[in-house]
């Protein structure tokens, strides 16, 4: 009866060891595990840019997201990557002598440059909406990608708000043959071709 009650004994201690060893591991591997997510959420995280907006917590919040997710979508378009020193500020104002809508500011120390983007949310009292915003940030962005893929050698603009059509000079084409009066010493039956101008608005001539 002692020796079954050694056994038992001596089955717990071991049990109770081995429990204590199988803890001690897994503490040791979920710390190491955790520590790992840690550095590379933080590397991730450091490859993002810094987002600063000045509105209340829950909007704040939508529009860092949507500004990140906008600027690198339009880096990876370009095949380049974010600034690791850019650092975009989304304000109720900006001003550069007037208020506009965005503002681009370089800063360059030991041949290392620093990027502020200053977005505006209002401009003349007015709320900008969130495709303006946008439309800000990528124009700023364009510059700060200069110094990574070069200047622009070609700009094109188009304006769709004037409502004035391009006029383009056009080619003479023949119409129909109109009859010409007779006795001004042509054949009564010759006719003239009238002609078309085949810009667009164009009378025919």
């Amino acid at each position: 009866m002692a020796t079954t009650r050694r056994r038992t004994r001596k089955r717990s201690c071991l049990l109770c060891c081995w429990t204590t060893a199988c803890r001690e591991t897994a503490g040791r591997i979920l710390v190491a595990i955790g520590r790992k997510v840690g550095t590379t959420y933080r590397h991730i995280r450091s490859r993002w840019p810094k987002v600063i907006v000045d509105a209340p917590r829950r909007e704040a919040w939508q529009l860092r997201r949507l500004v990140r997710k906008t600027a690198r979508g339009y880096a990876n378009a370009l095949g380049v990557g974010l600034p690791a020193n850019l650092a975009i500020i989304v304000q109720r104002l900006v001003f550069d002598g007037h208020q506009v809508n965005g503002l681009l500011t370089a800063f360059e120390s030991d041949g290392e440059r620093r990027y502020v983007i200053q977005l505006a949310l209002s401009v003349g009292g007015r709320e900008v909406n969130d495709g303006e915003l946008l439309a800000a940030l990528r124009h700023e962005l364009s510059s700060v990608f200069a110094d990574a893929i070069g200047k622009p050698v070609l700009s094109m603009s188009l304006d769709l708000e004037s409502g004035t059509p391009a006029r383009v000079g056009g080619s003479i084409v023949d119409l129909r043959p109109q009859p010409v009066p007779a006795g001004n010493g042509h054949d009564p039956d010759a006719a003239s071709l009238s002609r078309l101008t085949d810009f667009i608005g164009g009378d025919a001539a």
